[in-house]
């Protein structure tokens, strides 16, 4: 059979091999046909869930602040933004009462162009907009700790707000499970040493294969803890297809809102396959900038290939190692090929300042070991394969053929095109159902 697997829109790369060897091709799913997304975007806000409407709840006067994430996140911001506009000056808020702030985490901070786009010029005209830098250490206020340990350090622009609203997107994540809710404020408007240690428990106290898919899991639960302290109230969610066409909208409660799009999102994102494959070929796209997003995709495609087996990982790397949080690369460069025990002791001991950066390299040590790496990419070199300890191949055909070499010419295939928003679950029954 024959195959066009893409590094990223617009640049794909062949593949054939012999369709025996067919295992599963997990491709995202669609439910149904798309809503009128006008249509769905209002329907949210007209009946939000576990929350009253908003032209119900804001009144004159009260200073609103709008959270939204940055360009590396699919968030159709600037088509939900003049819905939820209407919904406020309906109860009065006028346009001086209404901040938009950005909520990257430890992100750089977005560029002129980068807010255009995800605000839209109107936005930009008619509202105050804040560009968040999280190294302004001046501009944290400090609110104790969780229960667990996790100080809570928030934007101060956030808590001086009479009502918070967190726009986000929903799709599975490496360290909470899922996206959306209250992501939107940890990390996106707290301090470097909050997001430290959210990022430490998270690559510590559970296995990142439990994590991801689930909602109930530890580091969802200092999110949810975090954003309710700061004051997060409502939140408009999207989950949407490969073709970032929304297929629903979410508003409401952080949690019952966030809980409800989930079940949509792993309708989507979750596919059934029969068994694990020997040989995995997994694209990065979405996530296909570089290693700091594309940990994602690498990290989720474990769930589809058996202990031992290949993966052939196609990333197309346009902004080198780190080229979406650079200030984390040497961070990646020192540790990515360490163990992980040495990286915790590390981090126990103080010898590891950047906290934040580690959790690719622990989250890479997890998890490399179990299969033969192959990478094939469109822009890097040794030096940056190097880093990653993974062995690089001119093409994917060549990739496949040395894996078959490897594991035997009966080796099972399995092909998740899509791998940054993409998860598997093996459910025989379920993957039955599918091909019928």
């Amino acid at each position: 059979m024959r195959l066009a697997l893409t590094f990223k829109p617009g640049v794909t790369t062949p593949l054939e091999f012999p369709e025996a060897n067919l295992l599963f091709l997990a491709a995202p799913l669609v439910p149904g046909p798309a809503p009128e997304e006008t249509a769905a975007i209002e329907a949210a806000l007209a009946a939000p869930i576990g929350a009253p409407r908003l032209e119900d709840t804001l009144h004159p006067g009260m200073r609103v602040v709008i959270l939204v994430d940055d360009i590396t996140r699919p968030t159709p911001t600037a088509r939900i933004i003049p819905h939820l506009m209407g919904r406020l000056a309906q109860a009065g808020i006028e346009p001086g009462e209404v901040k938009f702030i950005l909520a990257p985490g430890t992100h750089r901070p977005a560029t002129a162009d980068e807010l255009a786009q995800k605000l839209g010029r109107d936005v930009l005209d008619r509202y105050t907009v804040l560009n968040r830098d999280y190294r302004d250490e001046s501009k944290f206020v400090s609110l104790g700790a969780t229960a667990s340990g996790v100080p809570i350090e928030l934007d101060r622009e956030v808590l001086e707000a009479d009502f918070v609203i967190g726009l986000g997107n929903i799709i599975p994540h490496i360290s909470a499970g899922w996206s959306g809710g209250g992501k939107i404020v940890l990390p996106g408007v707290c301090s470097r040493r909050t997001t430290d240690m959210m990022h430490y428990i998270a690559c510590t106290v559970q296995h990142v294969l439990e994590v991801l898919g689930t909602t109930e899991n530890i580091p969802r639960r200092e999110i949810e803890e975090v954003a309710r302290r700061a004051g997060l109230s409502f939140i408009v969610n999207t989950v949407l297809d490969e073709d970032h066409r929304i297929q629903g909208v979410f508003a409401g409660d952080p949690v019952m809102a966030h809980r409800a799009g989930v079940q949509l999102a792993e309708r989507i994102m979750v596919v059934p396959i029969p068994a694990q494959a020997d040989i995995l070929v997994v694209s990065a796209n979405p996530c296909h900038f570089d290693y700091w997003q594309g940990i994602k995709p690498y990290a989720y495609a474990h769930r589809a290939v058996r202990d031992g087996g290949v993966m052939i990982f196609l990333l197309d790397g346009g902004e080198g190692l780190c080229g979406d949080a650079p200030s984390h690369e040497p961070t990646l460069r020192r540790y990515m090929l360490r163990d992980f025990e040495e990286m915790k002791m590390d981090l126990e001991q103080g010898s590891a300042d950047d906290i934040v950066g580690m959790n690719v390299p622990m989250y890479h040590a997890m998890l490399r070991r179990r299969v033969t790496n192959f990478i094939v990419t469109n822009h890097w070199g040794a030096d940056e394969v190097n880093v990653l300890g993974f062995e690089a191949r001119p093409s994917a055909q060549i990739a496949l053929d040395d894996a078959f070499r490897l594991l035997g010419s009966g080796a099972k295939v399995g092909i998740i095109p899509y791998g940054g928003e993409t998860l598997t679950r093996v459910d025989p029954e379920g993957y039955a159902r599918l091909r019928r």
